[in-house]
């Protein structure tokens, strides 16, 4: 018995000293050698916009080495909050989030906080109140994202310095923050100008809801000469209502930057769009991969990174570039993705990174890299 009593107090005291020393060395989820798992939400599979974040996010989950998990919402709110539930309980080690609604994204934040689950969110730019709130959150790791009112002020003042005066907007559902933020920033800088809006279509979801929005306000107000579409799939089946509405003379402008736009561009029948976004996938996700190695990326007053994507308008001439690197692609090599994790990264590094991210710097990072070639690049310029 005493032998036995000896054997079982070495044994426990062996394995306590393993394990604080591994806890030691690495308190982080990464303290196992076992291959991350990160969850994400795709609010609505089919919609090109957000399938082609899900490409970017599994393309920056295989550069990281980590595991993606993708959930489909179905384009309802309350799924988000549920898959989010469902993603916790299923134990991945973090999560990247698409929040549609500023009544949304602090109670996913609440869940993943009381679940010890690092999260971070996508795309979608929570109001500064709920920033505030997710200051004081261990595990908020970070976001990445455009100003939507942005993007639409940027696409509105590019509307307006065409001369155009009465606009309509096809656009998302109210409570999609992502949508109303575009649409007022559109309002804003287009009515700042001279312009008028004719008319609101709000409460798209998917590009069939738009086709009959889009006729029906072309029905409406066949004598605007702007149409914007807050995103690719609207502003795509709203050109196509136009084909059936001869007597509207409008231009149509778009944000996102999907197949369908640059064919629309390309044929002259879009006069401009902006976007070029879809890389908020990349850095949001490496937010959270950092956190989850042990060195999460802060800001000055030591919270979490709000990393600010740039929005650009796309010229025509690099139209067929664009298509082959950023849609076909992912317009960071692997390379720049991993080197977007590590302990010497900082806010400074990422921001840096995003802050040089144009068209023009990226396809000439291409040619360094030998994805494409110098002359391909010259011949694009001289268009």
């Amino acid at each position: 018995m005493k032998k036995f009593l000896v054997l079982f107090l070495i044994c426990a005291f062996t394995v306590s000293s393993v394990f604080a020393s591994g806890q030691q060395e690495n308190s982080s989820v990464t303290s196992s050698d076992k291959k991350l798992v990160i969850g994400f939400n795709n609010f609505l599979k089919g919609l090109y916009s957000l399938d082609i974040l899900e490409k970017n996010f599994v393309t920056t989950c295989d550069a990281l080495g980590v595991e993606p998990m993708v959930v489909n919402d179905e384009g309802k709110i309350e799924n988000s909050i549920t898959n989010v539930d469902n993603m916790i309980a299923s134990g991945v080690d973090g999560i990247v989030i698409l929040g549609l609604s500023d009544t949304v994204f602090p109670v996913i934040a609440q869940k993943c906080e009381e679940a010890g689950v690092y999260f971070a969110f996508y795309d979608h730019m929570p109001s500064q109140e709920s920033l505030d709130r997710f200051k004081n959150y261990k595990y908020f790791a970070g976001i990445a994202a455009t100003s939507d009112l942005a993007t639409g002020e940027n696409i509105g003042n590019f509307a307006a310095k065409a001369g155009l005066k009465e606009a309509v907007i096809v656009t998302g559902l109210t409570t999609d923050t992502t949508h109303l933020n575009r649409t007022n920033g559109f309002i804003k800088a287009f009515e700042a100008a001279g312009g008028k809006i004719v008319a609101e279509g709000y409460g798209n979801v998917s590009r069939g809801d738009a086709l009959q929005m889009s006729d029906d306000l072309l029905t409406a107000h066949p004598d605007i000469d702007c149409i914007y579409g807050t995103n690719g799939d609207y502003a795509a089946a709203t050109l196509e209502s136009m084909s059936k509405h001869p007597q509207v003379n409008a231009k149509l402008f778009a944000t996102d930057l999907d197949p369908d736009i640059l064919t629309g561009l390309k044929d002259g029948k879009i006069e401009a769009a902006n976007g070029a976004h879809w890389v908020n996938i990349d850095f949001s996700t490496a937010l959270l991969v950092n956190a989850l190695k042990g060195h999460k990326i802060i800001s000055q007053d030591g919270s979490a990174s709000i990393l600010t994507v740039p929005v650009m308008i796309l010229p025509n001439k690099y139209i067929d570039l664009y298509n082959s690197q950023w849609i076909e692609k992912s317009p960071y090599s692997n390379a720049e993705i991993q080197a977007m994790v590590g302990e010497n990264v900082t806010e400074q590094v990422l921001q840096d990174m995003l802050t040089n991210y144009t068209i023009e710097k990226r396809l000439e990072a291409m040619v360094v890299d030998g994805r494409i070639t110098q002359s391909q690049l010259d011949a694009a310029k001289a268009r």
